[in-house]
C-alpha cells in the first residue's frame, strides 16, 4: 500500500491533504463550541449548520459538473484559498472580539458555497493520480489521514481551547465559570487560525501536482446541459440496486447518526462534564483512532464480494446507531470513547471499499457528477439535518439520542437483509 508514495504526485498530494484534514478536524471542534459557548442554544449549534448545508445542497450537483467540465485540481485550488481567507478572517474577528453570532452565519454560508465545489473533487481526483489497480491503495491511504487527523485534530483542539486540563469530572456548580465563551475565545481564534494555515500549505503543495485527464464523453456535442449532465450521473446511481442502496445509506446515516456527533455529543459533554470541550475532544479522537485502523487495514484486507458489500455495510451501520443509546444509559466517557472506537473501525473499513468499487464500477466521464451525488447525500444533507436534530436536542438530549438509536438499528437492519442490496448490475 504504502509503496505508492514513490508516486511523487500522489506523494505531494497526500502531504497537503495530511495538513488540510488535521486542520479541518480541529476547526470541526471549534465550529459548534463557538457556536455553542456564544449562545448556549442546541438549537442555533444545529442552525449554523444547516445555514452552511443551504448553499452546498443547492449547489454541490452543479459542482460535480463542473468538475467534469474541468479539473479536480483546479477546483480545490480555488476552494482551498477562498476557505483560507474565510478561517483567518474568523479567526481575527474572534481575537478581537469582534465576532457576533450573524457574522458566523454569513461565514458560515460562504463555507457552504465552496465546499459544494471542494467535495466533488476531492473524492474525484484519485483516478487522476494513480493507476486503476491502485485505487484500493490510494483511498485506503488518503482514509488513514483522514482518521490520523480525526485523532490528532480534536485532542489537538482540546487543548488549544480548554488549555490545561487538571481533571474529566462531571458537571458541577463551577461549570458555567469553566465553559463562559470569553475564557475560550482566545483559544478559539488560535484554533481557526491552525486551521487557516493548513489551507495554504494545502494549497501551495497542491501547486507542484500533475494529474492525467480524465475520460471525456464521446463528444463535446453530445454535452447537454447542465441539468441534463447531473441527470445522466442520477439515472447511473438509480439503475444499479446496490448502488441505489449504498447512497440512501449515506443519507441515513449522515441524517440519524452525525447530527447526534456534531450537536449531540458537545451537548451531552456540556450538561454531564466539566471540562467539556476536552471530552468532547476525546470522544471524536476515539472515533478517529478507530477510523485509523479501519483505514489501515482496508489497504491491505481484501474487501468483501461486490455482491457482499452493501449488506455487510449496512450491519456495521446498526452497531453504530446502537452506540447513541448506550452512551446515554451509561455516560462514562470512557465508555462513550470505546463505542465510538469500534464504531470507527466498522466505518472507514466499509467506506474505503465502497468508494473504491464506485470509482471503479463509474464511467470516468460521469466521475465528478457521480461523486458529488454521493456528497450531496451525505455531507450536503448533514448541515440541514443538524438543524433539525438541533431542535429535537434542545427539548430532550435523550429522547433525541435513543430515537435515533433505534430507528437507524431498524432501518439498516432491514436493508442489510433486503435481497435487492446484493443486486451490483442494473436493473433498467
Amino acid at each position: 500500500m504504502f509503496s505508492l508514495f514513490k508516486n511523487r504526485n500522489f506523494s505531494l498530494f497526500w502531504f497537503g491533504e495530511m495538513a488540510s484534514v488535521i486542520g479541518d478536524h480541529i476547526s470541526l471542534i471549534a465550529f459548534p463550541w463557538l457556536v455553542l459557548q456564544m449562545t448556549n442554544s442546541a438549537i442555533l449549534t444545529g442552525l449554523v449548520f444547516a445555514v452552511q448545508g443551504i448553499p452546498r445542497a443547492i449547489l454541490m450537483l452543479a459542482g460535480g459538473a463542473l468538475v467534469d467540465r474541468t479539473s479536480p485540481r483546479l477546483v480545490i485550488l480555488a476552494t482551498n484559498a477562498l476557505r483560507m481567507i474565510l478561517v483567518m478572517s474568523l479567526a481575527y474577528m474572534i481575537y478581537n472580539d469582534a465576532v457576533q453570532v450573524t457574522t458566523v452565519f454569513i461565514l458560515a454560508f460562504a463555507f457552504g458555497v465552496a465546499d459544494a465545489f471542494f467535495y466533488p473533487a476531492s473524492t474525484s481526483i484519485i483516478p487522476s493520480l494513480v493507476s486503476r489497480d491502485d485505487l484500493q491503495a490510494g483511498n485506503a491511504i488518503l482514509q488513514t489521514t483522514l482518521h490520523l487527523g480525526m485523532t490528532l485534530g480534536p485532542v489537538i483542539a482540546a487543548f488549544i481551547i480548554a488549555g490545561e486540563v487538571s481533571s474529566v469530572s462531571h458537571h458541577d456548580v463551577n461549570a458555567d465559570a469553566i465553559n463562559s465563551y470569553e475564557v475560550d475565545r482566545q483559544g478559539l481564534a488560535r484554533a481557526f487560525f491552525v486551521d487557516g494555515l493548513t489551507f495554504a500549505v494545502s494549497f501551495v503543495t497542491l501547486l507542484f501536482v500533475k494529474v492525467r485527464p480524465l475520460e471525456a464523453a464521446a463528444s463535446s456535442e453530445d454535452k447537454g446541459s447542465l441539468y441534463e449532465e447531473i441527470g445522466e450521473a442520477v439515472k447511473w446511481v438509480a439503475s444499479i440496486p446496490a448502488v441505489r442502496f449504498g447512497f440512501i445509506g449515506m443519507a441515513v446515516i449522515h441524517f440519524f447518526f452525525m447530527p447526534m456527533v456534531f450537536v449531540g455529543i458537545p451537548v451531552w459533554a456540556k450538561e454531564r462534564f466539566v471540562e467539556g470541550a476536552y471530552v468532547y475532544g476525546l470522544v471524536t479522537a476515539a472515533f478517529g483512532a478507530g477510523a485509523l485502523i479501519g483505514a489501515v487495514a482496508s489497504g491491505y484486507m481484501k474487501g468483501p464480494k461486490d455482491t457482499n458489500l452493501i449488506p455487510m455495510m449496512f450491519i456495521a451501520y446498526v452497531f453504530s446507531g446502537s452506540t447513541l443509546a448506550l452512551i446515554i444509559f451509561y455516560d462514562a466517557y470512557w465508555w462513550a470513547m470505546l463505542l465510538f472506537f469500534v464504531s470507527g473501525i466498522f466505518e472507514a473499513y466499509f467506506y474505503v471499499h465502497f468508494t473504491t468499487w464506485l470509482q471503479k464500477i463509474t464511467p470516468e466521464y460521469l466521475l465528478g457528477r457521480v461523486m458529488s451525488v454521493l456528497m450531496l447525500m451525505s455531507m450536503g444533507l448533514l448541515p440541514i439535518a443538524d438543524a433539525i436534530m438541533g431542535f429535537v436536542i434542545e427539548y430532550s438530549l435523550d429522547m433525541a439520542m435513543i430515537s435515533s438509536s433505534v430507528f437507524l438499528m431498524v432501518f439498516c437492519g432491514l436493508v442489510a437483509i433486503n435481497p435487492k442490496s446484493r443486486v451490483v448490475t442494473s436493473d433498467k
